[in-house]
């Protein structure tokens, strides 16, 4: 379909433009701390927390996994996203919202310091960092490997799949190395805003050239020939009862939670608490719209193209514009592939700078520093920190090169392996009974748990995480009622938790006050 030249032209310019802003970021704060390389320290607007927050959280599922799972699963799979969309804001309010006030006292930079500040435990601060970098690679790996698919499928398999994953490897390392957060942030900003245009073009383009624009003439389609579509358990029967509560619940806790580049995001990045009320509310608008428009390409891809096997179906951007719209329209067809490499390039990288910056602090803060008890200087620690970077997008380079046949597996066990650390941060918060040992019991047995439903009893693409879940909950009780909670230790957390919050929602209060009286006197 392209030219290499064409892909190779495109991404030169694409990557130049990361590498521009992350070096200017890089002079404009030079001296910066190792804190603020990592999280910025408390310090990122609204507009960009909520959008470097959706651009990391959707990585290659909405070019790649998305549509072939609204192919595969049917209208119910879009339902099942939906639902755990409406607990985002419930679940934020009361979770992370609390972790940004403790951070704000605190000064937090990995998600283990804030479980470490309440339990005072260096084991539960390793264990922890091991969970959250298990999550970090396949991720990592998963956008490596759909921009080396998307750079393939784009130039009808001229480009080299290794050349392109480590070129794209080396620039994504290069550009996290220099710029640090706040680059990231300016830049997921503009990637997301892009990737979600361009999604809904192609979303739009496929429809209109397939059935001249109507919903409806697609529908009907679907309905005639693969009516098993919009009924559970959709057209290839992988949505089962299992997966009704397993998927939703990993999706609301694991993904949009849990995983450390967004843990970072939600509790530790945003300037004030207007910041993370806006991203409370705004963030489930978006998500629903870039779901609806990937739910859109995978209605549209079963309508032209029924009956695909599993892996092709997470091609079915390219599928659809190489045997469908190239017939009709080449000229369409040329910038939709296009626009199809671009977006997933820019959603995929927007996610692997997130991963690379916080499991790169995850390794020095909580391993070099805090477990092996290393002190450095400010200098030193920049260093380390950007070493550290190049060792897991090396990693991360060579797990890409030999990758699973579906890019969706390797991003749902990374979401599965963080669901059982949801409940210690519960009780963390809200029950001043439970014990260090209880933390430890969950975050062992829960993670056993979630590894074992994927690797001996094969339910893990049924359950995802939610047994580990369960099991962490329920050791987390047991546990923490048969061991005795070490009050004193835990005085300071609950303190700096109270003071923040007296100290913000007595700002709030006066600043509701005072607007309320500049009203009464104008109306006077």
């Amino acid at each position: 379909m392209l030219h290499q030249s064409a892909i190779w032209i495109a991404f030169a310019a694409y990557l130049l433009f990361l590498l521009v802003v992350a070096g200017y970021e890089h002079i404009k704060e030079k001296n910066r701390s190792a804190r603020g390389f990592l999280t910025a320290g408390g310090s990122i607007p609204w507009p960009l927390l909520v959008m470097t927050y959706l651009a990391s959280l959707m990585s290659t599922w909405v070019f790649f996994a998305g549509p072939g799972g609204y192919y595969r699963g049917g209208l119910g799979y879009w339902v099942s996203e939906l639902s755990y969309i409406v607990l985002f804001p419930v679940v934020a309010h009361f979770t992370m919202n609390k972790v940004w006030l403790l951070n704000h006292a605190r000064g937090y930079t990995t998600p283990a310091d804030f479980y470490d500040d309440r339990f005072k435990s260096p084991l539960l601060r390793v264990i922890l960092s091991l969970i959250f970098l298990v999550s970090s690679f396949p991720y990592i790996a998963s956008v490596l490997v759909s921009i080396g698919q998307a750079a393939g499928v784009a130039t009808g398999g001229a480009m080299d799949y290794r050349a392109v994953i480590c070129i794209v490897g080396i620039v994504i390392i290069l550009y996290v190395m220099i710029g640090g957060m706040k680059s990231v942030a300016t830049t997921d900003t503009i990637q997301g805003l892009l990737f979600i245009s361009l999604l809904w073009v192609i979303a739009a383009a496929c429809l209109l050239i397939g059935f001249g624009g109507s919903l409806s003439r697609a529908v009907s389609s679907i309905w005639e020939n693969t009516n098993a579509w919009f009924s559970y358990p959709g057209p290839d029967g992988w949505v089962p009862y299992g997966s009704r509560l397993g998927y939703p619940l990993s999706c609301a806790i694991g993904w949009t939670i849990m995983l450390p580049h967004v843990f970072v995001r939600s509790g530790y990045s945003g300037k004030d608490l207007r910041t993370q009320r806006k991203l409370m509310v705004l963030t489930p608008v978006l998500q629903a719209f870039v779901w609806t428009g990937t739910m859109v390409i995978g209605l549209v891809g079963i309508a032209l193209l029924p009956g695909l096997a599993q892996g092709d179906t997470e091609l079915i951007i390219p599928y659809m514009i190489n045997n469908v719209i190239q017939n009709i329209n080449p000229q369409l067809a040329v910038f939709l592939m296009l626009a199809f490499f671009i977006g997933a390039s820019a959603v995929g990288i927007s996610t692997a700078d997130s991963f690379l910056l916080v499991s790169s602090s995850i390794v020095y803060e909580d391993i070099i520093h805090h477990t092996l008890g290393i002190e450095l200087s400010e200098k030193k620690k920049m260093l380390v920190i950007r070493i550290t970077i190049a060792v897991i997008g090396g990693i991360s380079v060579l797990l890409a090169l030999r990758p699973p046949q579906l890019i969706y597996t390797l991003i749902m066990f990374a979401i599965a392996i963080v669901m059982p650390l949801f409940p210690i941060l519960v009780f963390a918060i809200y029950w001043k009974r439970a014990t260090k040992q209880a933390a430890i019991v969950s975050a062992v047995l829960g993670t056993a748990l979630v590894l074992a439903t994927y690797f001996v009893w094969d339910i893990g693409g049924t359950w995802y995480g939610a047994i580990g879940m369960l099991g962490s909950t329920v050791s987390m009780v047991a546990v923490s009622l048969l061991t005795k909670p070490d009050e004193a230790a835990s005085r300071e957390f609950y303190q700096a938790l109270e003071q923040t919050a007296d100290e913000f929602y007595e700002t709030e209060n006066i600043a509701s006050g005072d607007r309320h009286c500049e009203s009464a006197s104008a109306t006077d």
